[in-house]
């Protein structure tokens, strides 16, 4: 009986702290991550975007990680144009509400930093029903070097879910998004 047991467990979330000095921040992944770069164009400046995502289950979880000069680049700017983006991918019943919270730094003393995103669900312009959580993090130096955060997961699926599994996508959601602090 024990070994029927253990044949069914699976190591699916795994989940492990993961230290990323050059994006300055520590977070929780499910499963192995890896890294993606982008440079981009924003107003007059290029900015590289670095990705560190993981996968697991039908979830993927991924922060992405732009520094950028606050003397240069408004911060205001950067995350609606960021905002902007996520309204594409979810089409909920419901208005978006923006959700506002705090995120600790991994410092000692940790200070609390203010944060705001979206808890999305709901068919996208494809008709696949996503649950999307977004959250953006601005981290801001004395030296007017700063990063701004957006952590993200997204699970898709082909019609909408139980109450029960939208329950436990929302768990991993949740350890993924209370995992992040930068420092």
């Amino acid at each position: 009986m024990l070994m029927l047991v253990l044949a069914s467990c699976t190591a699916t979330f795994n989940w492990r702290e993961v230290k990323l000095d050059e994006q300055q921040f520590f977070a929780l992944f499910p499963a192995k991550h890896h890294f993606e770069q982008q440079t981009f164009r924003f107003e007059k400046n290029e900015l590289t975007m670095t990705m560190v995502a993981s996968k697991a289950g039908d979830i993927l979880f991924a922060i992405g990680a732009i520094p950028f000069d606050a003397k240069v680049t408004s911060e205001k700017t950067l995350t609606d144009w960021m905002k902007s983006n996520v309204a594409k991918i979810v089409q909920g019943k419901s208005e978006q509400q923006l959700i506002q919270f705090e995120v600790k730094t991994a410092g000692t003393p940790a200070l609390i930093i203010p944060a705001q995103g979206y808890n999305l669900k709901g068919f996208g312009p494809d008709g696949v029903y996503r649950i999307y959580w977004v959250r953006w993090v601005v981290r801001q130096k004395a030296d007017g070097q700063s990063f701004i955060y957006q952590m993200s997961a997204i699970q898709s699926f082909k019609a909408e879910p139980t109450a029960q599994i939208q329950k436990q996508t929302t768990e991993q959601i949740e350890t993924f998004m209370g995992g992040f602090h930068p420092y």
